[in-house]
């Protein structure tokens, strides 16, 4: 019961850092692989069906885990590239004049998650400045609480992280995984 309390924290601290615009690059290569497996379009439209299961899951991973890293860190772990957010491009809305310089980079260098303890999930953040930041969340009975560099933020009752977790199961992601930025 601990592990699953523990990584309902940790799925709520991903899904708050969340960054969805990304390259889907773990989705691009699985469907590299299809169009390899057979040479004609009725044979790689069956394939895609047949693996939509598996395209759920790896696009999933892509959307949560690898999109939100090239987010906040600037570079894809997966494809190793810059991300596409920050590629310029002709836009129709000019904002960048109006925007402190400091919010025109990725301010995450690196993010670690990792357990604590049976009922504490820690993510150290290293920003770009050089600065640290310590986000954990703490089981006390039925509730979690949330710190940000030992300052108490937020406040949840299990039951209000269930549902928020039940209500999107796709964006629960794995934990103790680090993504060094490039």
């Amino acid at each position: 019961m601990k592990k699953i309390i523990t990584g309902v924290i940790a799925a709520t601290m991903v899904l708050s850092l969340s960054g969805c615009m990304g390259q889907m690059g773990l989705s691009q290569s699985a469907i590299g692989v299809n169009m390899k497996l057979v040479d004609n379009r009725f044979g790689r439209a069956t394939v895609y069906l047949l693996a939509s299961p598996i395209y759920a899951v790896i696009g999933a991973i892509d959307l949560v885990i690898f999109n939100s890293v090239e987010f906040w860190t600037g570079t894809n772990p997966y494809t190793g590239k810059s991300a596409i957010v920050d590629t310029p491009v002709d836009t129709w809305m000019k904002v960048d004049d109006s925007l402190s310089d400091e919010l025109k980079t990725a301010p995450i260098s690196d993010a670690r998650m990792y357990h604590l303890d049976g009922n504490t999930v820690a993510l150290e953040l290293k920003h770009i400045d050089g600065s640290e930041s310590l986000v954990e969340g703490r089981k006390v009975g039925e509730r979690v609480d949330f710190y940000l560099n030992d300052e108490l933020v937020a406040t949840m009752t299990l039951e209000q992280i269930k549902a928020r977790v039940s209500a999107q199961p796709e964006k629960v992601a794995a934990l103790g995984i680090s993504y060094p930025r490039g």
